[in-house]
């Protein structure tokens, strides 16, 4: 329902697009939800997802199973099967984060190789990357992490700019650096 919802879609059966050019062009999007303008619109690989919010999951590939909320969440986001991505850029351009949540304004936005992770907060793992299996929880944690698989960062800017943290816990407000 909407100007161009639905145009061109393939392998979409069983699927509801709602919005401006929701779904438009989406291949393998079957049993799915895409509301809001451009949701999901040249998404493929996504069935079984939800995308909800203004470019939710547009341009989304094998993101099956997952549910994007917000203004763009996941929009561009690559590898990201049975993921929850919730809020304003929440995921973005994440590449790599299948089995992971993001929940907060630009969570996980650029985030690669951050696969079964959980990043909560505003800006929580924003440019992380090689933070599989890790907890980001409050403003900017592991913002800029590096390779800080298998670790936790928990407070406003824990492990900010942490480099080589694997197998860390970082606790406490403002705990950024390490080498």
């Amino acid at each position: 329902l909407g100007n161009g919802a639905g145009y061109n879609a393939a392998a979409a059966a069983y699927s509801n697009f709602l919005g401006s050019n929701a779904g438009l062009n989406a291949t393998n999007a079957f049993h799915s939800n895409f509301l809001g303008y451009n949701a999901g619109s040249n998404a493929s690989s996504a069935p079984y997802a939800n995308f909800l919010g203004y470019q939710a999951g547009t341009n989304a590939a094998y993101a099956q199973y997952s549910n994007f909320l917000g203004h763009s969440a996941g929009n561009s986001a690559t590898n990201a099967n049975n993921s929850n991505f919730f809020g304003y850029y929440a995921g973005v351009n994440a590449s790599g984060a299948p089995q992971s949540n993001f929940l907060g304004s630009q969570a996980g936005y650029n985030a690669t190789n951050a696969q079964q992770s959980n990043f909560l907060g505003s800006q929580a793992g924003e440019n992380a990357t090689g933070a599989s299996n890790s907890n980001f929880l409050g403003q900017l944690a592991g913002y800029s992490a590096i390779n800080a698989n298998n670790s936790n960062f928990i407070g406003n800017q824990a492990g900010n700019s942490a480099t080589n943290a694997s197998y860390s816990n970082f606790l406490g407000v403002g705990y950024r650096d390490w080498e």
